[in-house]
Order: structure tokens, then sequence, then C-alpha cells
């Protein structure tokens, strides 16, 4: 008897093992999903001898509406429906915009959140994800180039979540998050840019999810205006973080991330050592 139970333990230890997955995902025609980013920032540094931070707060929510859906490909419908954005900033005061007030809307925040608001458009996605058409509303004003340099409402919107800008054929959507190869537990590959790698580990399968680690190692260089000033800002980034992607689907349920960077600010002449801390939480869910 105890050696038939040794034998059922290997044998279901080996079919643990033996589990793979795909990259392959699964929309269903009429299907709405609600994508939830949330993120929390503090920004540190030192001017003329004294300590100073900036405190970032955001959520943004935003619809996929699934007008069809076969095994090959899927047509996506991306609207915004609301932005929510506190910023508390010795430079600039404090600030806050939230898309449902409609004052906060008449005010320049809102002109600058409004942008972003207006970015719908439908896409064609194949099975692995990656866009294949995209077609923007008519009233859509992101058909045109963003300014090099943005307001730091704007530049904060941008970093909190994809969606900010109209996407092209070859990009890859919010839901392309595995490799094109069959993957087991403990799998790694990465993806690089000219600014950063990252590094992904799946360290979980089960029957109902997909477990993914991932770290992210990388440089950013950006410009935003406040008070009508420019500000260049430069990091070095690391994030560190998890994936958690719906085994029978293949699509994204949750990802979180911590990032924690040390750079420089310019402005008015002067260059400032700054770090930054951020906690960055997407959900994923059916919209009611």
């Amino acid at each position: 008897m105890k050696k038939i139970f040794l034998l059922a333990s290997v044998l279901f230890s080996l079919c643990g093992f033996s589990q793979t997955v795909n990259n392959t995902l699964t929309f269903k025609k009429g299907q709405k999903l609600e994508m939830v980013s949330k993120v929390n920032s503090v920004i540190s540094m030192e001017m003329m001898g004294q300590a100073m931070e900036t405190k970032i707060d955001a959520t943004i929510t935003k619809h996929f509406d699934i007008e069809n859906a076969d095994n090959a490909m899927a047509t996506i419908e991306h609207k915004m429906k609301r932005i929510q954005m506190s910023i508390e900033s010795p430079i600039t005061g404090a600030n806050s915009l939230d898309s449902d007030n409609e004052k906060d809307m008449k005010g320049d925040g809102g002109k600058e959140m409004e942008k972003a608001l207006k970015n719908k458009y439908t896409m064609t996605v194949d099975a692995k994800g990656k866009i294949t058409n995209v077609k923007a509303d008519d009233n859509n004003p992101n058909k045109t180039e963003a300014k090099a340099s943005e307001g730091m409402m704007a530049n904060a919107m941008s970093q909190v979540a994809g969606g900010m800008t109209l996407p092209k054929a070859g990009d890859l959507s919010d839901f392309s998050i595995l490799p094109d190869q069959n993957l087991a537990k403990g799998a790694t590959w990465a993806d690089s840019t000219k600014a950063s790698k990252t590094v992904y580990t799946v360290s979980d399968i089960t029957d109902a999810e997909i477990i993914v680690d991932y770290i992210e190692n990388g440089t950013s260089e950006r410009v935003q205006e406040g008070n009508g000033m420019e500000i260049k800002i430069s990091a070095k980034e690391k994030t560190t973080g998890k994936i958690m992607l719906d085994r029978k689907t293949g699509l994204l349920k949750e990802k979180t991330g911590v990032t924690e960077s040390e750079g420089t600010m310019e402005m008015m002449g002067q260059t400032l050592p700054m770090t930054t801390k951020t906690q960055k939480t997407i959900t994923v869910k059916e919209a009611k």
C-alpha cells in the first residue's frame, strides 16, 4: 500500500511540473472589461538645504468593450471612463482633479485631462494581444503628435497608465504579457527597449491562475512644465512586481509593482538630486 501511495505522489508531482501555458488570449464577444490603475508616488529632493517632498496619487479607469471575437482576433473599443488625481508639491502647491467633477474640468488641469478622456478608438488585436489595426474616433485629439514638453498634470497622468495616447499597428496591447512560446513553472524571458530591460519568471501555475514575477531596470529622461518653468528629469529606476493572469483566458487580472529611482531634476539653472518611490496596482475585472 505504501508503494502505491508513493507512486501516486510521484505521478502527481510530475503532472504538476509538466503544466505548461502559452500566450493565446481568449476574448468573448459582448464582454466588457474595466481596467483600474492606481498609483501612489513620493518624490523627495533637497533645495537650498531644505528637504522637500512631492506626493502624487492617481486612479485611472478605462473600459474595453469586446465588439467581436474569434480564435484568431478580437475587435475592441477602448475608452477612458474616469481620471482622479491629486498632487501636493512645494513648487506648485496642492492640486486635485476628478474628471467626474464639472468644476475641475473647467480649469487648466481639466483641459490637459480632456485630451486623455477623448482618447477613444477601436483596435483589432490578434490572439497574442498584438495590435493589427487602429481606428480613432472622429473627435479623438490624439491623432496628432504630442508636444515634447507637457504640463505636470499631463506628465503624471501619462506615467500612471497606458492608453493616454493613440496606439498604432504593431504595438502590444495592455493584455499582451506572455512571450510566444510554451511556458512551465520556473521559465524566464526578457524584454528590452533602448531605455529598459525587464526579466520575467513564471513563479507558479495553478488551475485558476498564472503568476509571473518581474524585475525591470531602466533609465528615464523627460521634460515637463510647472508654473511656467521647464523641468528636466533624469533617473535610473528599478521595479519589482508580480503579474496575475487568468489561466483559462490568459487575460490580465492584476499587476503590481514598486519602483525606486534615483536621479536629478534641473530647473532655474539648478541641478537637484532626487529619489522617488512609486507603488502601482492595475486590476482588470468584468465591467457592470
